[in-house]
């Protein structure tokens, strides 16, 4: 049975993600019913489902530094931020209020039904030939894997071989029926095999190539995934295998060192730097919810500061002390450039060099994050390292630096990264008057399951200790 689905309406999501009562928070209304391949297509083509990579969370790292003033009208302070917003960054137990919206869990979990609606109904969908319905359910897939990725790395604690089994992880849901009651999460490992599964077979579906742009997905969209997944999960055999398959066909970097600034007041046209969807390095494109991402929302640590060495294109084109014609006392981060947060060439170079420095070949790790850093830095130097932690550190310091305020990842490399004694940080946010402090392995660094959410399964859904 087909589903009725307005397919352009609808996935506006204003009726999805607002004044909605379901177990999962979210409410779809039915117009049409899709009927060819290209109605499906639509479907998965359409604006809200490019968006992914929520940004909130990264509130929680320690990348962030939010004054208790706001220095001006036009930039952020403890004093002006929304109320979650604020929770998250004191490391309160409680982030959203009664009323106010996770539009994380609840745009993702909207972008899951749409996807769930095309890998159930495309196949036999009129018009079209097999080979374009397939490859349409393929992308669906890996749209169903990302945002699934995303919300057990939100919502869960980080994979850990030794628990993943018994640790709860977030509702899984594969068809398009959300009238179900009564959910449980599933276990993190079974979250992360659903996630792999749907990239495994979107791999077998899709296109070695395109022909329009990197919004639609190909094998090698899944393949990169799937290294990141695997890096996740500690598998840093599989994650060097799947990043280096991609690498040997997309190795191109952007040369950093050859834009510049062109309205150091200024906010769009900043810089000359192109946004990800004119940009060679990406091989499958999502875009942050907000058109810019954390662009103006945020100041970096002085930690984050402090790994930018002179000539670090990366702190001269998206970080500024002159915002909108006021002189600030420290840099805010304004690149203004809509950043991927799906999968791209340089993510890929240092899921491949941290697993070269793991388990590999320590020269191999080197040589991807020095030819990365040509592409970064302005006369930059090769740097040579020969002791094994060394170079793993040298690598993650990269990987934190070319990465920043990329949707949340920091707070799940944080994550992943506290389950090793050598790499577990302590987060600190300093104020005037007082410093709150987020311990490695803290239950806080998990996102709660929304209360209204809890409301409707709350005999079968457990919440997250915070």
């Amino acid at each position: 049975m087909k589903t009725t689905y307005n397919i352009i309406a609808t996935m506006a999501f204003t009726a999805l993600l607002c004044a909605c009562d379901s177990f999962l928070d979210i409410k779809p209304k039915g117009e049409r019913i899709p009927e060819t391949a290209a109605d499906y297509k639509t479907m998965i083509s359409h604006y809200e489902i490019q968006k992914m990579g929520e940004t909130y969370p990264i509130y929680l790292t320690d990348d962030c530094y939010l004054p208790d003033q706001a220095f001006s009208s036009n930039t952020p302070g403890l004093n002006t931020i929304t109320p979650s917003i604020k929770r998250l960054y004191t490391f309160d137990k409680q982030v959203f209020g009664d009323g106010e919206d996770d539009t994380f869990w609840s745009s993702s979990y909207s972008r899951i039904f749409t996807n769930n609606v095309v890998i159930r109904e495309v196949m036999d969908a009129s018009e079209g030939t097999t080979a374009e319905k397939t490859a349409i359910r393929g992308e669906a897939l890996v749209n169903r894997a990302l945002d699934y990725l995303y919300l057990v790395n939100g919502y869960a604690k980080h994979y850990n071989e030794a628990t993943a089994e018994a640790d709860a992880g977030v509702p899984l849901l594969l068809n398009a029926d959300i009238s179900q009651t009564n959910l449980t999460r599933t276990s993190v490992k079974g979250v992360y095999q659903q996630i792999l599964a749907d990239l495994n077979e979107a791999e077998g579906s899709l296109p070695e190539e395109i022909s329009s742009n990197a919004f639609h997905a190909t094998k090698d969209a899944a393949r990169g995934l799937r290294a990141r997944v695997y890096l996740y999960m500690g598998n840093y055999a599989e994650a060097l295998k799947a990043a280096n398959e991609v690498i040997a066909r997309h190795d191109t970097l952007l040369d950093l060192t050859r834009y510049e600034v062109l309205n150091p007041a200024g906010q769009i046209g900043r810089t000359n730097v192109p946004d990800a969807d004119a940009n060679p390095e990406s091989i499958f494109i999502k875009y942050a919810p907000y058109v810019f991402g954390m662009s103006s929302h945020v100041f970096p640590s002085d930690s984050l500061l402090k790994l930018y060495e002179d000539g670090d294109m990366r702190k001269v084109l998206f970080m500024a002390e002159t915002f909108r014609g006021k002189t600030l006392p420290r840099p805010i981060w304004v690149p203004y450039v809509r950043a991927n947060t799906a999968i791209s060439t340089p993510e890929l170079f240092l899921i491949a060099a941290e697993c070269e420095a793991r388990v590999g070949y320590m020269p191999h790790a080197l040589a991807l994050v020095n030819k990365l850093r040509a592409h970064r830095i302005k006369d930059n130097g090769y740097v040579s390292l020969v002791d094994k932690d060394s170079v793993l550190n040298f690598v993650l310091e990269e990987r934190r630096r070319e990465l920043a305020f990329n949707g949340f990842l920091r707070l799940i490399d944080l994550k992943r990264l506290n389950l090793d004694p050598r790499f577990a940080t302590t987060v600190k946010h300093v104020g005037d008057t007082e410093t709150w402090v987020l311990p490695p392995n803290d239950p806080r660094y998990v996102l709660p399951i929304p209360q209204r959410v809890m409301r409707f399964n709350a005999n079968t859904m457990t919440q997250n200790e915070r």
